[in-house]
């Protein structure tokens, strides 16, 4: 049965209108994603995620709204979602370089090396010129200490991008590992003329001075990252230890509670603040830091009883009683007591028996006797023997006190934490990159 003239006539113009309509919900897709990209850029995140999301409900078959979202995915540590949306905007379009070169980064951020790997040279396959890939490809040898393989992928990245101080840092980071701090300080300069403003590039290039040897320039670049980044807790740390070096207790406890003013969990801050105030006598506030110490750390038997130690001489009788109790019942041992160093006699080391030799005689054997020597046979020959049933006279020995060891100090007292003199040098940790794709210009 046909249909009538006039519903025909509406079904046809609905069918020739509808690829319009399709367009035009293409376009407002496009829409959505122009305002993803823009807020993209200024890095107000979340508002452009969720532009990404309205593109892609209108038009999921949008590979480049797949691929910023799942940059943005990424930067927010997000790296199973960032994969997902990479994946999509591959299948849709599979020689897609930048989705190549972030799965790449997405990977490596997952460990997953020989993936990471993979895609980066798929990329490259693609466009050898591709610096993103090559940085990312150099990431993945660096992370798993290829040295030697990570640097001609970051020198490539490098002339690409030779305005990013990143590549330049990852450069200094990888000759720094190789302990060749010579080429890494020549690095980490580059990055810092790339932006003055890279506080770990410059607490980095420090780093290299204080293992060459220049103490001072390294202070100098220590002290220009705390100014640069006054939360950069491994700067405060490194400015600590010279203050330390050099005796400096106040200006290293500054330091240390710098860095708990940061981040309150850092128990070496904690212990080392502690260990100064003792050594300045402020129990109290040593104490303190003790115990946040044993907080973090409460597995450390040699704090926990260091701290029972300093404490006693603050205890009343029935507090101190109550503490042996409780060691007794955690079977924590006491410190042993310090054995008491001989007192020095007053009296003559060898005392006279009656119907002694002459005074003259006597003297002379005290004065032997007093520098720890025997008398000869000669003067005991010439000396009276002692009566029957007199007791004899002791024999001369030497004091206890002159060849004994150094008694040990009183418990309680306060221990002096004794800093090297000269600064060690920094074994460099090996960075991991930030969830950052973006820095790497497209």
């Amino acid at each position: 049965m046909p249909f009538p003239p006039k519903f025909s006539a509406i079904l046809g113009l609905w069918i020739s209108l509808l690829p319009l309509s399709l367009w035009a919900d293409q376009q407002t897709s496009q829409y959505y994603l122009d305002k993803g990209n823009l807020y993209k850029k200024e890095n107000k995140m979340e508002t452009a995620i969720q532009y990404y999301q309205q593109a892609l409900e209108l038009d999921p078959y949008n590979a480049e709204a797949h691929n910023n979202l799942g940059e943005l995915y990424a930067r927010k540590n997000m790296m199973d979602d960032a994969l997902d949306q990479f994946d999509k905007a591959l299948q849709l379009q599979p020689d897609y370089l930048q989705a190549l070169s972030n799965k790449s980064y997405a990977l490596n951020q997952k460990k997953l090396f020989p993936q990471a790997i993979l895609y980066a040279k798929k990329a490259l396959a693609i466009d050898p010129s591709f610096g993103s890939a090559h940085y990312n490809l150099g990431m993945a040898y660096f992370l798993q200490q290829q040295y030697q393989d990570a640097i001609p992928e970051f020198k490539r990245a490098v002339r690409v991008f030779p305005d990013n101080a990143q590549i330049y840092e990852r450069l200094g980071d990888a000759y720094s590992a190789q302990s060749r701090y010579e080429e890494a300080r020549a690095y980490y300069w580059q990055a810092l003329q790339a932006d003055p403003t890279d506080a770990p590039a410059r607490s980095k290039l420090g780093d290299t001075y204080l293992a060459l040897g220049d103490e001072k320039k390294a202070l100098e670049q220590y002290q220009a990252s705390e100014n640069l980044e006054p939360s950069d807790i491994a700067a405060h740390y490194k400015l600590a230890d010279y203050d330390e070096s050099i005796r400096d207790w106040s200006h290293a406890l500054h330091e240390y509670l710098v860095i708990l003013s940061v981040d309150s969990q850092q128990a070496e801050a904690h212990r080392k603040a502690a260990l100064i105030y003792e050594r300045e006598g402020e129990v109290g506030l040593a104490l303190y830091h003790w115990d946040k110490y044993l907080e973090i750390v409460p597995n450390d038997a040699d704090a926990r009883q260091h701290m029972i130690d300093i404490t006693k001489p603050l205890l009343t009788k029935k507090q101190e009683e109550e503490l042996e109790k409780y060691q007794q019942a955690n079977g924590i041992r006491p410190t042993p007591q310090a054995a008491p160093a001989a007192p020095t006699p007053s009296a003559p080391l060898v005392q006279a028996p009656e119907n002694a030799a002459p005074n003259g005689q006597q003297a002379q054997a005290a004065t032997s006797a007093g520098n720890g020597q025997a008398p000869s046979p000669a003067e005991n020959a010439q000396t009276a023997p002692p009566p029957e049933n007199t007791p004899t006279a002791p024999v001369a020995e030497a004091s206890p006190a002159e060849n004994a060891p150094p008694a040990a100090p009183p418990v309680g007292s306060i221990p002096t934490a004794t800093p090297s003199v000269q600064l060690v040098p920094v074994q460099v940790e090996q960075p991991t990159p930030t969830a950052q794709i973006a820095t790497l210009p497209k």
